[in-house]
């Protein structure tokens, strides 16, 4: 059985109000803090907007502080979450029960052992998803091809890793990689008006993504502790390109069990589960002779490429709540069921 689905007209300005309607429909009498991440980040740690609350409040059974973590977290030594670890100093044993961290970071909830409760909500992808539909009109060219590479690696805000990309695939006549400071994109130069708009910097990449055949994503989290699946990915696979991505460690189970298909056809993806130290050489390495090749054919996986951009568009959002409200059900130890759907779709606006 599916969720009930909240309409699509809530995203946008109503994103907060989307979010309510999952926590009450579990149950939830919720303190929602929405974006509760700020800034500065001092010593690998977010400034984390919490609100004064009342004894009385916490005694009762059905209140939650809903703490939004908006963007990626931080881990002490690749184990520890700094956000977490400062939350519980805040709060008595107790009260940390009552506490549900609504994150991005996948696999935090398996590396997490405290007492506060992790369930996953991406709303960064979420959003993302709501502006490429809504804006669907600017950039549907994009899937016009005219290919001249066989590979594209975009990379903007300069990493390590990024860097150490950049070195490894810039003389490769196959692709084009891009880089913020030494090879920034002529379509889209990433320190001149960029904007932190999305969409706006896919629409103007669309030529680089019409000129190649599949796309070597620049994850924005690389290391052994989880990260996140970002606008990288996904614009890739809006773009209808096949894709290998140098992130978090088992970066690509997470895509997968997230619904959307790999390319083991196309890359060599054994490098997944390897430690940060020797992950990005090794994917290099073990891929490079695939993508020079002057015949490199990507038809046998393009049935796959079609089923991640439908989902993408019509079925991630949805998986994305679901997923959150399946956790949170478990946290108020709940069935997910008919009567519980039922109650929760009286609870939608008209």
């Amino acid at each position: 059985m599916s969720i009930v689905q909240i309409p699509d007209d809530y995203s946008g300005p109503n994103f907060n109000k989307k979010i309510l309607y999952l926590l009450k429909g579990a149950g939830i009498d919720p303190l929602f803090v929405p974006a509760a991440l700020k800034k500065p980040i001092t010593n690998s740690l977010w400034t984390i907007d919490i609100p004064t609350i009342s004894a009385e409040k916490w005694r009762q059974p059905n209140f939650r502080l809903v703490v939004h973590a908006q963007d990626f977290v931080h881990y002490y030594k690749n184990e520890l979450c700094s956000e977490l670890f400062w939350l519980e100093q805040q709060y008595t044993e107790e009260q940390q029960h009552k506490i549900i961290f609504l994150h991005w970071d996948h696999q935090l909830a398996d590396t997490y052992s405290g007492r506060i409760n992790c369930v996953e909500f991406a709303s960064h992808s979420y959003e993302l998803v709501h502006q490429l539909k809504e804006r669907w009109h600017e950039w549907k060219d994009v899937l016009n091809k005219s290919v001249k590479y066989n590979w594209i690696c975009l990379n903007g805000h300069p990493k390590p890793h990024r860097d150490k990309l950049y070195q490894l695939l810039q003389n490769q006549p196959s692709g084009v990689v891009t880089h913020g400071l030494h090879n920034p994109a002529k379509f889209s130069p990433y320190f001149s008006n960029y904007g932190w708009n999305n969409v706006d910097n896919f629409i103007s990449l669309m030529p680089l993504y019409q000129q190649s055949k599949a796309s070597i994503v620049s994850e924005t989290v690389y290391a052994d502790h989880p990260g996140i699946i970002s606008e990288k990915t996904l614009l890739a696979i809006a773009a209808k390109h096949p894709f290998m991505c140098i992130g978090h460690r088992k970066i690509h189970c997470d895509i997968q069990q997230r619904g959307f298909n790999n390319f083991e056809e196309l890359f060599d993806l054994s490098y997944d589960d390897l430690p940060m130290d020797i992950r990005l050489t090794t994917a290099i390495d073990n891929n490079l002779s695939r993508i020079q090749h002057p015949d490199w054919q990507i038809e046998t996986v393009q049935h796959k490429v079609e089923q991640n951009f439908d989902y993408l568009l019509s079925d991630y959002t949805k998986q994305i709540e679901k997923r959150c409200f399946e956790q949170l059900l478990t946290i108020m130890n709940q069935n997910y069921s008919s009567t519980t759907v039922q109650h929760y779709q009286q609870d939608l606006p008209s």
